[in-house]
């Protein structure tokens, strides 16, 4: 019986630790692709979450400007058990167009000084000089 050389047998061993080494960081592989498809379908899910969320808020948002615009109108009236929301909206409403209108003062106001100061420098510079 010949027994197989030490340095053949250990080349054999290598060979079978390469092998198993490789089949080991293929199936890491596999299972590493599985983990970042479910967290790109996870994380897509969640964009689309938040996408219908937010076309939920605006209907929401579209829907109570169209309820309100009614209500103003006299058109359209609330229920007794929202009597507290529809006070709310009058204050906001009555708050911003009070800022509106000293928005408007201040715009107005800074249009008049402009002018002034225009005027100013005008009547400073004097008549244009005279062509010949």
């Amino acid at each position: 019986m010949t027994q197989p050389r030490p340095a053949a047998q250990s080349q054999a061993d290598t060979i079978k630790q390469i092998q198993a080494a490789w089949e080991e960081a293929q199936g890491q592989l596999t299972v590493l692709r599985q983990q970042v498809e479910y967290a790109t379908s996870l994380a897509s899910a969640k964009v689309s979450a938040s996408g219908l969320e937010r076309e939920l808020d605006r209907a929401y948002r579209d829907l109570g400007e169209a309820v309100w615009a009614e209500v103003s109108k006299g058109r359209l009236a609330l229920p007794n058990n929202l009597s507290g929301v529809k006070k709310a909206l009058e204050a906001v409403t009555t708050r911003i167009q009070q800022q509106n209108a000293t928005i408007n003062d201040l715009l107005s106001e800074g249009a008049d000084i402009a002018k002034l100061l225009e005027e100013k420098m005008s009547a400073a510079k004097g008549p244009a000089p005279k062509k010949r």
